[in-house]
């Protein structure tokens, strides 16, 4: 009966030591991993900065007459795309950190600081060239059933350069200039979209932004896309 007791003992004893350490791996992994997405985070931060920064000094020589207003609203728009899409992959991180919370707050909010940089210049630039895009403030919280995201998605897609689209948290309030865009903008409701500083609070569906935007385009002598004439002859 001893002999089956030590026996007995030693499984237990064997079986703790590998349940401690596939822990203690576990663990492990998950710091390496959530090291990587650091550092990739950081180098997507690094890149959008430099992107601004190139930016920020070629509007400085609209006054001089040196720069070209076609080619400034493109790259504009290119950099704002590639921020969205590279942030996305920020944001996911941000949700699944575990150990690095903190400094994953920190690099949302720079995100969040670029994007709202972006916003500002590109209305700066509007001053300066030709309008050619309506720009678009979308105030989003934390509904996961809420769509209207996906539908501007959906619109960007449609109406391409036409539109550009800048996306905050605004449960985010680590970062007080998104507070102040809300209070500036008086909105208390959400989602909330903001065209061309005209505000709009709660759900907007397809056809409710489309005729926004469709209105905004004639507004700023835009030429017509022909998804705005079949809306006006629906509305009509």
């Amino acid at each position: 009966m001893a002999v089956k007791r030590e026996l007995s003992s030693k499984k237990y004893l064997l079986a703790f030591v590998l349940t401690l350490m596939i822990f203690v791996g576990g663990i492990i992994a998950g710091i390496i991993i959530e090291n990587a997405r650091i550092n990739d985070a950081r180098q997507i931060n690094l890149q959008e900065k430099v992107n601004l920064r190139s930016l920020q000094l070629q509007q400085a020589h609209i006054d001089s007459g040196i720069a070209d207003c076609k080619s400034l609203h493109a790259i504009l728009e290119n950099n704002i795309n590639e921020l969205t899409q590279k942030m996305a992959v920020v944001i996911d991180y941000q949700k699944k950190a575990i150990f690095n919370e903190e400094e994953f707050n920190l690099q949302l909010q720079d995100y969040f600081l670029t994007e709202i940089q972006f916003y500002l210049l590109s209305k700066e630039i509007d001053k300066k060239c030709s309008q050619d895009s309506v720009k678009i403030l979308y105030f989003y919280d934390q509904n996961e059933q809420e769509t209207q995201g996906r539908i501007l998605s959906y619109l960007k897609k449609m109406f391409g350069s036409k539109i550009l689209v800048f996306s905050l948290n605004s449960g985010f309030m680590q970062e007080p200039m998104i507070h102040i865009l809300l209070t500036s903008y008086g909105i208390e409701d959400f989602p909330a979209v903001v065209i061309d500083d005209e505000v709009y609070q709660g759900h907007r569906n397809v056809k409710q932004l489309m005729t926004d935007l469709c209105r905004k385009f004639e507004e700023i002598d835009m030429e017509m896309p022909e998804e705005c004439r079949v809306v006006q002859k629906s509305g009509s």
